[in-house]
């Protein structure tokens, strides 16, 4: 799979970052507002289809963005408060997988925006004495630690990713991190804790990309020339299965 274009090589032809999502299927991608980050995910979301165009897909938009509004009807696209039930339904799958060693066909879970809808869940299981939330991450957890052999993987997007979102260590199972836009020292130090990262100032679509048996890239996501057409491929990948 395609993951972008190398920067800072001094070469008029860009280098494309190929990285199996086999190997690699947990990712991280992070950023700030303004960063290209939901522009990435799209990007990157379309860089998954075509190398894997019968993978099972559930993706989750916990703040009702319009850069997905275009999913209204495929059946595994989960919406706001939705979004626990896709965490759930994509865990009873995995765990069935599982109990049947079955690694033919691969799934993946992108859920963007998962620390709102946790805290969301949080505030509810105060109020409702439930647990909605400790369910979800741990469901997270355990799928992040023990998917790859069953070819299940997780992508979660979010602004930060605090280790405090991810039961049992499990932040630690993520085989990709992709950091877009500015980043704060504190931030470069919690998902590249000792990787030398250059110190410049990453605009929109740029930023810093570490991969499990890689080194540190700089990474830039190239601009997508017809993004409705973009978009209308993607629905007709998922939609057509």
């Amino acid at each position: 799979m395609r993951w972008g274009f190398k920067m800072g090589e001094g070469s008029k032809i860009p280098t494309p970052i190929e990285i199996s999502i086999d190997s690699h299927p947990n990712v991280l991608l992070t950023g700030g507002s303004g960063s290209g980050k939901s522009y990435g995910l799209l990007y990157l979301l379309g860089m998954l289809l075509q190398d894997s165009p019968e993978i099972e897909l559930y993706i989750l938009d916990f703040k009702y963005s319009e850069d997905f509004e275009f999913l209204d009807g495929y059946e595994h696209y989960f919406k706001g408060n939705e979004c626990y039930e896709g965490v759930m339904e994509y865990y009873e799958k995995f765990c069935r997988k599982r109990q049947e060693r079955n690694s033919r066909k691969r799934m993946m879970l992108i859920f963007d925006e998962y620390p709102a809808c946790y805290s969301y869940l949080s505030a509810i299981d105060k109020r409702e004495k439930s647990k909605k939330a400790s369910d979800m991450a741990n469901a997270i957890a355990e799928i992040l630690m023990l998917g790859r052999g069953i070819k299940c993987g997780i992508w979660i997007v979010t602004q930060r990713a605090d280790a405090s979102l991810f039961a049992n260590g499990s932040r630690d199972s993520f085989m990709v991190i992709l950091a877009m836009g500015r980043m704060s020292r504190e931030q470069k130090g919690m998902l590249f804790a000792g990787e030398d990262i250059p110190d410049k100032i990453y605009h929109r679509g740029e930023g810093c990309m570490l991969a499990d048996g890689h080194p540190l890239y700089e990474v830039a996501i190239p601009k997508v020339s017809n993004m409705i057409d973009w978009k209308k491929h993607i629905k007709q990948v998922l939609t057509k299965k």
